[in-house]
Order: C-alpha cells, then structure tokens, then sequence
C-alpha cells in the first residue's frame, strides 16, 4: 500500500506457539478471515472488499435489515419514512437479528405483530412486507412471508375537531404575536398537515395563491393567502396574515429558525390545554378547516384544492361532522354568515 494509506478495520492475531500471524477483517462486529498476503497484493485487496458480501449474506434477519437499509429502494422513500423506519428496523433488529432470513415464516411475523397495537401493526406489517420484498427482489428467498399476515380489527380514532367556540377559546388565551398563536394561525388557514406546515412560507406564494406538494400524499395543495376570498373567510385570513411570520418560512421558533414536525405538533397541543382546551391537536385544526368550508357550501373537489386531499371519500370523512343545517341554509339562500342564521332562527322562534 502506498505511504501513509491504511485499510480500516484490520485485526492481525498471532499464535503464540507457531507464531503464525492471521488477519482479519472487522466488519459490523464480525470478523472475516483474509489471506497470508502482503496488504498491497491483489489477492489480499480483493478478499478485503469481498469481506463487506461475507457479512451481508451471514443470512441473518439483522443484515438482511442491514443491506435494506443500504439499498436504492430504502433510500428513495421519502426522508420522513426513513426515519421512522430506521427506528423500527432498529427495534426489529434488537428483537429478531439473529434469527435466519431464510426460517422466517408467516406466524414468526404474526406473532410480533401480535405484541403491537392494531395501529402500530398495520404500520409495522408495512415494513415487514417491504424487507421480505427487497430479500425476494435480491434472492435472499423465493417467498414474502409477511405478504398474507393478518393484524386484529382496528377501530380508527379520528382527530378531535376543533369547536368554532375553542378556536374562539385559544384566540383569547393566546396573543396574537406568540408562538403558540403562530402555529395555529398558520396550520388553521392552510389546513395543512405539521409535516407541510413546518416547511411552508411566503417562497411556495405567487400572485397571492400559495401552491405546494403534501409531503404524505404527493397531492397538491392550494390555498389564497393575500389573495381576495369571500367575506365569511376575511376575519381568519386576516388573522393568519397577522401572526405569519414575515420571513421565509410562516412558522418560525423564538430563535427565527424553523420547527421540527415534532416539536409544532407538540407546542399546538400544549398549548391547547393550557388555553383549557383538552384532547385536540394540531390535526383536528386540519379537519376544522375542511369542516368550515362544507358549512358554507364548498363541494368536496373544492376543498379537495384547498386541502391537498385527493379523494373525495376522504373529504366525506373529514367533513361528516359539518352542520348540515348550515350547509341546507348555504344552498337554499346563499352562503350565509352566523348571525344571518340567528336572524332565521329568531323568526322561526316567533
């Protein structure tokens, strides 16, 4: 080898009774015999690098997870997914590493899976599904045995909304100037989800129209921001303009730098219950902002382009709770403001 250059991960053992010296490579805690040969001969370079194969095909479920991880197809998913996989890959590791790739049958992963929560089942059976896939793709098997693995029933628990009285209720509590203001003002107008909101700002805006790319869907949001809109939105769109903040981003720290996903869905629900509003999150702003616009008669494609959602189902989802009288009154005698509404019903009353 050239002065000064040396390979990494090198162990040399001497036998004290031959005196025999053996090299090893140290790869990922194990370690790879090498030939007797001078560090610069092609042979002893080759086995070298060979020495990383050895190790990813010892069989084992923890370099198969490993060489997953390594991957193009790990790699090209979205960064947030990353990240929460490598945690789950982690855990599996630390749980199931040394058990042989090849074994791992359908009721070894039903099994873990069994451990979980319905919710984190479904999630994890995902990333099962994806290594068995990568392992079949690569010719570790010839199988997935997580494809047809079955998790129990799961009633899903939907984000709380947010009533028009503790949005009200938070308004009050919170000036407008704070943080915790902030973030609400933003993710409430946007209706954007705290992956999205963390990251938009007045770069997304043209012509008045902010337009950007939800980072869980890969559909497209669009939403006015100085630009006009009708007279029953003018008050939050105002309000929103008013705590954004005047930099790049529209939600910005104590520090004028911008915040984790983590951390914004934190301080909104914080700060709900310290305004003395329980068991609502930022998500349920998402929902209260679709829910608005059904009641003033706003169709599903129309808050569909608001809200990035593509599915029309979906938006049935999130809007169910609408008051339907509001929206009978909307399409009856034009979309009415609230206090259009108590003139009605005091007429009705007399």
């Amino acid at each position: 080898m050239g002065k000064g250059v040396r390979l990494k991960g090198l162990k040399r053992v001497v036998d004290r009774k031959t005196g025999r010296v053996y090299l090893y490579r140290r790869v990922r805690g194990k370690h790879v015999a090498l030939p007797d040969l001078p560090e610069n001969h092609p042979e002893f370079l080759a086995a070298y690098l060979a020495a990383e194969e050895v190790v990813a095909r010892d069989g084992s479920l923890s370099s198969l997870i490993e060489t997953f991880i390594a991957s193009r197809d790990f790699k090209a998913r979205k960064s947030t997914t990353q990240v929460v996989w490598r945690r789950r890959l982690d855990a599996m590791r630390a749980a199931y590493g040394t058990a042989p790739a090849a074994k791992i049958t359908e009721e070894h992963i039903n099994k873990a899976l069994r451990k979980l929560t319905p919710g984190a089942a479904r999630s994890e059976r995902t990333i099962w599904r994806a290594i068995f896939a990568f392992a079949v793709q690569e010719g570790w098997r010839t199988d997935n045995p997580a494809r047809h693995t079955v998790i129990g029933k799961m009633k899903a628990t939907p984000h709380p909304t947010w009533t028009q009285e503790e949005i009200q209720q938070f308004r009050d509590f919170w000036p407008i100037d704070s943080g915790a203001r902030q973030a609400f003002e933003v993710i409430y107008w946007t209706g954007a989800r705290c992956v999205d909101a963390a990251k938009i700002g007045w770069q997304g805006v043209n012509n008045g129209i902010l337009e950007f790319v939800q980072e869980k869907t890969g559909g497209v949001a669009v939403i006015p921001i100085t630009a006009p809109v009708p007279k029953y939105l003018e008050a939050d769109q105002r309000l929103f303009l008013q705590a954004a903040s005047n930099e790049m981003l529209f939600i910005l720290s104590s520090h004028g730098k911008g915040r984790t996903v983590k951390s914004l869905s934190q301080l909104v629900a914080k700060a709900a219950r310290e305004a003395g509003i329980e068991g609502k999150t930022a998500h349920g702003l998402r929902k209260a902002r679709a829910i608005f616009l059904a009641e003033h008669s706003w169709t599903p494609n129309e808050i569909g382009a608001w809200t990035g959602h593509e599915s029309l189902k979906e938006i049935a989802h999130y809007t169910r709770d609408a008051n339907k009288r509001a929206m009978i009154m909307g399409k009856r005698l034009g979309k009415l403001d609230p206090q259009d509404l108590q003139v009605i019903d005091k007429k009705a009353d007399s």
